[in-house]
């Protein structure tokens, strides 16, 4: 639910002045609560009993008002209702329309609307969080004009039909763990950007649908609550430097802030327009993996594209069948930890009196990071396919201050290397005396796999050398 992290800051807060029954008093609560997280300015938190729910309205016009006069802004108030059903829970609806712009005179124009933004959600206050929330959007539509210091305008326009979230929320073993899913369709993104001749270039991407899911767990919402209101508390540096020791309180016993967070989502019927023709995707889809302030450190990012193809006669008649239709990568980098280096930090620290690091704190931090002395670097078995050829690859190596090299092995299958070496006869003279001879060599190194497949061990020595199924390539090179 899109508006989910605005109001879970405060309900779980009131559970014990709010009533069944919406009151003035249970109003009250909420008004000074929800001030806590978006500051007390007169006119922004407004809350009014009606019957067994209260309406809450979100008006950031006096917190527009004080911005420099030069940024001309506007958003349309957010209004929802919360129900409190007694058991420690509140039901909360909202539904209407969201308008809001930005001007910086000659910088920036941007304006965001969505048609319909409509919800329902239930928050449960031993979580902190929502336990189930549905939200769908539709007729979005947002337009930027960016112009840089030379006076060169970039203009992109963003349009999305319908949208809808669905997310679960329920208590972990260390926090709250969280399960969501997301669908959209009739994706539209148009740039329109200063050319190299002056005349502008315009690319316009479209997508029928895109569907995805994502999930969380060990999320700590109290320690992100804390943050907040610490900062509406102490809105300037100097209160923050001030209170620097309650804001390390809250950060070292909200961290890791979450164990892992992991999302996917695919995108279907991708058309591109550009001035070179008509590009054009079956489907691409992408996940991004993360671990929190842990000390098993992880980072991985894959993605995968189908059904590539490209404008008629943008590559020549010889080439058109070398030309990959899939490709799929997966990234990972492990073996490193964030708690030590975070803890260091916040020990030291101190921002009414910031220093910069010494070399022998710089490399204290670094040792914390990489315990071992290196990362891994792991490349999941993925493939690039085409008509004529397909290659596919993986790898492991360990790279880091430990190394005077990275360290690993590898490993790269080729089928159709016939098939390519015979497109390359029809290829300019100057490509095929380049290429060919240097396919011929990779092919005579390989090694014999299944199905006819010509396989490429590579691994990494200590020295720096490099073998290819065990031979030596800088002995062959006569070093």
């Amino acid at each position: 639910m899109r508006f989910a992290p605005i109001l879970a800051l405060p309900l779980s807060l009131v559970a014990s002045i709010a009533a069944a029954e919406a009151t003035p008093e249970g109003a009250a609560a909420l008004t000074a609560t929800l001030q806590t997280y978006l500051g007390a300015t007169e006119g922004v938190v407004t809350v009014a009993p009606e019957g067994e729910a209260y309406a809450v309205t979100l008006d950031f016009a006096p917190l527009i008002a004080k911005a420099p006069a030069e940024v001309q802004s506007s958003v349309t108030p957010i209004e929802f209702s919360l129900t409190d059903n007694g058991d420690g829970t509140w039901e909360v609806e909202q539904d209407q329309a969201l308008d809001l712009t930005m001007t910086v005179p000659g910088q920036a124009d941007i304006s965001v609307k969505i048609g319909n933004l409509s919800g329902t959600g239930t928050f449960d206050e031993a979580l902190g969080a929502f336990s189930t929330s549905t939200t769908r959007l539709t007729d979005i539509v947002v337009t930027e004009k960016i112009t840089d210091p030379q006076g060169m305008a970039t203009d992109v326009s963003y349009t999305v039909a319908s949208a809808s979230f669905e997310g679960t929320s329920e208590a972990g073993e260390t926090g709250v763990d969280s399960q969501s899913t997301f669908a959209a369709e009739g994706l539209a993104e148009s740039f329109q950007l200063p050319g190299m001749d002056g005349a502008p270039m315009q690319l316009k991407m479209t997508a029928e649908t895109t569907t995805g899911n994502a999930s969380i767990t060990g999320l700590r919402p109290d320690a992100l609550y804390k943050l907040v209101a610490f900062f509406v508390a102490n809105p300037d540096e100097a209160a923050i430097a001030t209170q620097q020791a309650s804001l390390k309180t809250i950060l070292t016993d909200g961290l890791p802030l979450f164990e892992n967070m992991l999302s996917t989502s695919t995108l279907n019927m991708i058309a591109v327009d550009s001035p070179m023709g008509a590009f054009g995707l079956a489907d691409m889809a992408v996940t991004v993996e993360a671990n929190g302030v842990v000390t098993d450190g992880l980072f991985r990012e894959a993605f995968t594209l189908n059904g590539l193809s490209l404008p008629a006669g943008l590559v020549p008649d010889w080439a058109a069948q070398l030309v990959p239709t899939s490709l799929s990568l997966d990234f990972a980098a492990s073996r490193f930890n964030l708690a030590a280096p975070a803890a260091m930090l916040l020990q030291t620290l101190d921002l009414a009196n910031p220093q910069p690091n010494t070399p022998e704190q710089d490399q204290a931090l670094l040792a914390a990071l990489l315990p071992d002395g290196v990362v891994d670097i792991t490349l999941a078995p993925g493939s690039i396919t085409a008509p004529l050829y397909g290659l596919t690859y993986q790898a492991n190596f360990s790279a880091g201050p430990a190394t005077t090299v990275p360290q690993g092995k590898a490993t790269i299958t080729a089928t159709g290397i016939t098939a390519v070496k015979q497109a390359l006869t029809a290829a300019p003279e100057d490509i095929g005396m380049q290429v060919a001879p240097m396919l011929g060599m990779a092919e005579g190194m390989a090694k014999p796999g299944e199905n006819g497949t010509l396989v490429w061990d590579l691994e990494t020595t200590p020295e720096g050398g490099l073998l290819v199924n065990g031979v030596d390539m800088m002995q062959m090179g006569g070093n």
